[in-house]
């Protein structure tokens, strides 16, 4: 598997610190609360691994949410929730009491569903704007199984490539363990798009 050179990483570093602020933001309006993000890692990602880290231990996903991404470059978005953080932000989106919801049945997968597709749009309007690319995201789709996600993810995001270069992100509540991981998954064939859009940028 190759390795991305550091001017890729970077390149990909600064979009995603863009993205994963905007993300803060919007995440913040919805459950009006403060929100903050660790600083995304970059790295390139076979599927299999993404799926295994998603169904590894007590911070295992439980629930996904992926949207498709077209335009100048093909990939995806895979928001991804361990299951007291998926409780605890119907929560938070209800304006409840975190502790609340026990279950989540079709009124709460309509809220998180309506979570994952602000989210992202709020990430990707940042990134077309810095980049000055055109990316369009699709519909939400999401899955909410107790045992893992682990197909979900091989369905939706295995159907488009074999490994990505993966954007990796963290947005969390302080104080409630209410965390969300956001995925960027671009095509590794989006490398060059993506570093010649940042160098232009910062070459003004």
């Amino acid at each position: 598997m190759p390795e991305l050179d550091e001017l890729t990483k970077g390149a990909f570093q600064e979009a995603g610190n863009i993205g994963m602020g905007h993300l803060a933001t919007s995440l913040s309006k919805m459950v009006d609360r403060e929100v903050k993000i660790d600083i995304p890692k970059v790295d390139i990602y076979p599927i299999q691994r993404i799926i295994d880290e998603a169904s590894e231990g007590t911070q295992k996903s439980v629930v996904g949410i992926h949207l498709e991404i077209s335009g100048d470059v093909s990939g995806g978005t895979l928001i991804l929730l361990p299951k007291y953080s998926a409780l605890s932000f119907v929560d938070l989106l209800r304006k409840k009491p975190i502790g609340t919801t026990h279950t989540i049945q079709e009124e709460e997968i309509k809220k998180l569903r309506e979570m994952g597709l602000r989210l992202c749009a709020a990430y990707m309007k940042v990134v077309n704007e810095f980049l000055g690319v055109n990316l369009q995201i699709g519909e939400p789709k999401i899955c909410v199984n107790m045992d893992g996600v682990g197909k979900f993810i091989k369905d939706t995001v295995g159907s488009l490539a074999d490994e990505f270069i993966v954007v990796k992100g963290v947005g969390y509540v302080p104080s409630t363990n209410s965390r969300n991981e956001f995925n960027m998954l671009f095509e590794p064939g989006a490398s060059d798009v993506i570093v010649a859009a940042v160098m232009k940028k910062m070459m003004g």
